[in-house]
């Protein structure tokens, strides 16, 4: 049985209502979950990249790549392993602060996880992460403790080495 593996599918398109949902339907129809999607417009102008993150195996992610290029919009389809491609996730931790020892604990943390604060007042903090899944679960594990208000993470960017 071949091994599953996580894989990160970059698809250019072009920019036409309704293709994400075409896209979408792609990965529903071989029953593959999709971990994590991002989308945005790109350099040439009327073209967008979707950047999406999928466990599987070699074969189906390989049936889905030819899936995706029956896509009239789709113009080009490359898919990775982790080892082929710089990524970064970022997110945004939203904490209550109860006291002014507590602050100076959440930076010490957020120093340490070469993180940043980017909005700070009386009451909650907001840091920011970017870097890897793991990275970022690890500071939302230590940040737990003191209580987190929101959380959100972005979905993957990825690059071609």
């Amino acid at each position: 049985m071949a091994e599953i593996k996580l894989y990160t599918i970059i698809i250019y398109t072009e920019n036409k209502p309704g293709i994400l949902y075409r896209i979408a339907d792609v990965f529903l129809k071989r029953k593959i979950n999709i971990e994590s999607l991002t989308v945005s417009e790109i350099e040439t102008s009327g073209l967008s990249r979707f950047t999406v993150v999928v466990k599987g195996n070699k074969f189906a992610i390989e049936k889905i790549v030819k899936q995706l290029y029956k896509i009239v919009e789709v113009t080009k389809v490359i898919e990775n392993t982790d080892d082929a491609i710089i990524f970064r996730d970022t997110a945004l931790i939203k904490i209550g602060m109860k006291h002014v020892e507590q602050r100076r604990e959440i930076e010490n943390f957020v120093s340490l996880f070469s993180a940043k604060i980017v909005f700070i007042n009386e009451d909650a903090m907001i840091i920011e992460k970017t870097g890897t899944e793991e990275e970022i679960t690890s500071l939302y594990t230590r940040l737990k403790p003191f209580g987190i208000k929101e959380y959100v993470r972005s979905g993957r960017i990825a690059l071609i080495k």
